[in-house]
């Protein structure tokens, strides 16, 4: 029976995600990115394992061999699974999968809502066994809250390492109940979660949240530490930079304002397609997209006559064009900092870096801030990372976690700021034009 490379790399690795596969063999890890074929993977095979072809074709032919060893399921099963992704994805009720009309639009298999119902009953039984495993004795919590009317949810995420990668998982999103949101509901609600998986609180190494003060109690009480939103004390620190600026702000926020008056916005769109944008006075990235589109339109900002005269000038227009420019290194940053394997060092090497540039903004980025619960367990989890030296303290702060072997990142091709100061490291970092006492003017 021919075969192809697609179902050789099928039969010999198993996929860890992230491009990354394993070898069933030797257990060796290779890189192959999507749509590139799958040469690097079986130039493995052909210099590690010779053979490989006659061992992948004795198992094809052998009558014992499944189907499920190359990566197939039956058709049922694919049906099955695709009308449950259907309900659960789409928010549909169950009894639709009976509707007649929906079974005419669907090329699968027709399946009941009883039956349905009763997979889904398996999968949600299979999937928390499956999580109890590869969840251990030792794991992360990490959690958010949603208020909608007199309702406070809570979504439950366990953090935990799988084939050395760190992996977030959905537990529950479940309400608090009424009339509290405090540490100990909080703690009560994670008791709850845990136990449908036979988990333990004190099987809770660290949780991840907001930093605010419910969440450092939660954290206090449970003995374990914080690990605070990054974004959030970033966003802290920019909000203290631009309140030098904020009259600047004002002004242009005021412009935009009188840009969206129906008989000017009439006037500009005649120049224009692009529309005023005016700030959300809690959000400071709301600023930044401000004064990029003021950058944008300001020349078509001038044939609107009734604004004329708040158009920033001289020394306000260039001050804004300073700000706008030092608002794209601190973009750069937030974004970074919301990528997928950015770690605490990468974290503090970024913070570093901005209070050298911005020193007026070290009290909410230094690791010792306020805001931080847990000041050991930070520079502790750093010193692990880069493999340098633990006061005892730091060692104890770290204590439960095995941090496993840090592999060679890849190489970042962005050129924005915040990706030329992780590929520098510690040692050196872009030039920048921020003033010593992080004053933009």
């Amino acid at each position: 029976m021919p075969s192809n490379n697609k179902d050789i790399c099928a039969y010999f690795y198993e996929s860890l995600g992230q491009a990354m596969y394993r070898c069933k063999q030797c257990g060796s890890e290779r890189k192959q990115l999507a749509g590139t074929g799958y040469s690097n993977l079986i130039a493995h095979l052909a210099h590690r394992h010779d053979g490989f072809k006659d061992q992948f074709a004795a198992t094809l032919s052998s009558t014992n061999s499944r189907l499920q060893a190359f990566g197939f399921v039956s058709e049922e099963t694919s049906h099955r699974f695709q009308w449950m992704q259907w309900v659960v994805e789409r928010n549909m009720p169950l009894s639709e999968v009976d509707h007649e009309r929906t079974r005419e639009m669907s090329k699968w298999k027709v399946v009941s809502s009883r039956v349905l119902l009763s997979s889904m009953h398996h999968v949600a039984k299979k999937s928390g066994q499956n999580l109890e495993e590869i969840f251990g004795v030792c794991f992360g919590v990490m959690y958010d809250g949603w208020s909608h009317g007199c309702m406070h949810y809570v979504a439950v995420y366990g953090v935990f390492v799988e084939n050395g990668e760190v992996c977030v998982q959905l537990l529950a999103v479940s309400p608090l109940e009424e009339g509290s949101q405090d540490a100990d509901a909080h703690i009560k609600l994670f008791d709850g979660v845990l136990n449908v998986y036979n988990k333990k609180l004190d099987m809770v190494a660290s949780i991840v949240g907001d930093n605010c003060a419910t969440n450092q109690s939660v954290a206090t009480k449970l003995g374990v530490p914080l690990v605070g939103c990054a974004s959030h004390r970033f966003n802290l620190a920019v909000n203290r930079f631009l309140a030098d600026s904020e009259p600047l702000l004002t002004q242009v926020n005021t412009l935009m304002s009188k840009l969206s008056q129906a008989n000017n916005f009439v006037q500009l769109a005649k120049a224009t397609n692009l529309h005023p944008i005016k700030r959300n006075i809690t959000r400071w990235s709301s600023s930044f997209e401000m004064l990029q589109r003021y950058e944008r339109i300001r020349p078509q900002i001038k044939t609107v006559e009734a604004v004329e005269e708040l158009i920033p000038t001289g020394a306000s227009h260039r001050k804004l064009i300073e700000l706008l420019q030092h608002m794209k290194k601190f973009d750069s940053v937030t974004k970074k900092l919301q990528c997928d394997g950015i770690d605490l060092a990468d974290v503090r090497l970024l913070f570093d870096s901005v209070i050298a540039d911005y020193p007026c903004m070290r009290e909410q980025l230094k690791p010792t801030a306020k805001i931080v619960h847990s000041p050991q367990f930070e520079p502790a989890a750093v010193k692990a990372i880069n493999g340098g030296a633990m006061s005892s303290a730091e060692k104890a702060a770290v204590k439960r976690f095995e941090e496993p072997k840090r592999g060679t990142k890849r190489e970042e091709r962005a050129e924005d700021y915040a990706s030329q100061i992780l590929r520098a490291g510690p040692s050196k970092r872009p030039k920048t034009g921020g003033r010593s006492d992080g004053t933009i003017y």
